[in-house]
């Protein structure tokens, strides 16, 4: 009787583990207690532990999936419980977000990564130019990519040829790739705080190499980043979270 009344008068510590449709652990599943508005996330295996009560309301939330929520019964405080989150749907034409910066508070993220970009939006109406593009040099064309033929006749051009003997061809191409993935890191870093890498166990000064192990695995943010799609970003990086800290 006495321990009755302790799990629905007093907050215990619960535990669980959440999913996807597939049985699949998640990480960076955000936990939250709507009535204590306490928060937790899950770890690489899907297992969390938080404070509750019974008959609380815990909310599942995860970018690029649907919400689920579940009241606590007296059970869940004796035995470790399994919950699954099913993907959300992709649209074809997808919300772009646009600087937003996610801090970890429920309702400022759930309304900024919802939100969107209206000014982008009066700018493409009544047809503003964005910004301009970084100026540059055209490198030569590789063998590789333009074919012997091409390759061949593009040497005609003593320039090209100059470039292509001297190394200047290699060295432009190589320091344009560095310079777009040093962009494509801090347009990521502009709109998402480093608290966000924290709760998936990335400490700050490992948040920029994370970034570029994932988009060497995963080249589409690259396109992501260039449609401005936040939440696409985001989705493939905790996939390639795992296999960044487990490599």
């Amino acid at each position: 009787m006495l321990f009755c009344i302790s799990t629905t008068t007093f907050a215990q510590r619960i535990s669980g583990v959440v999913t996807d449709e597939d049985q699949n652990p998640l990480a960076a599943v955000m936990v939250f207690n709507l009535q204590t508005e306490k928060k937790s996330y899950t770890n690489l295996n899907g297992e969390f532990t938080i404070e509750a009560s019974a008959n609380n309301e815990l909310r599942f939330i995860r970018q690029g999936f649907d919400r689920n929520t579940k009241i606590i019964n007296e059970g869940d405080f004796t035995r470790p419980f399994t919950i699954s989150i099913v993907r959300t749907a992709q649209e074809i034409e997808e919300v772009q977000v646009s600087k937003v910066r996610l801090t970890g508070d429920l309702n400022t993220d759930s309304r900024n990564l919802t939100r969107i970009d209206r000014s982008a939006q009066v700018q493409q109406a009544v047809g503003v130019p964005g910004p301009p593009e970084k100026p540059r040099e055209t490198p030569p064309p590789t063998l590789a990519k333009a074919g012997i033929i091409k390759y061949a006749l593009s040497n005609l051009n003593f320039n090209t040829l100059y470039k292509n003997i001297s190394g200047d061809g290699r060295r432009m191409r190589s320091s344009y790739k560095y310079e777009d993935l040093q962009d494509n890191i801090a347009w990521i870093r502009e709109r998402v705080g480093d608290d966000y890498f924290i709760k998936m166990e990335i400490p700050p000064d490992k948040i920029s190499e994370f970034l570029q192990f994932s988009m060497g695995l995963k080249p589409d943010i690259n396109r992501w980043i260039r449609a401005k799609n936040l939440s696409r970003v985001l989705f493939d990086l905790e996939e390639t979270l795992p296999k960044y800290l487990h490599r």
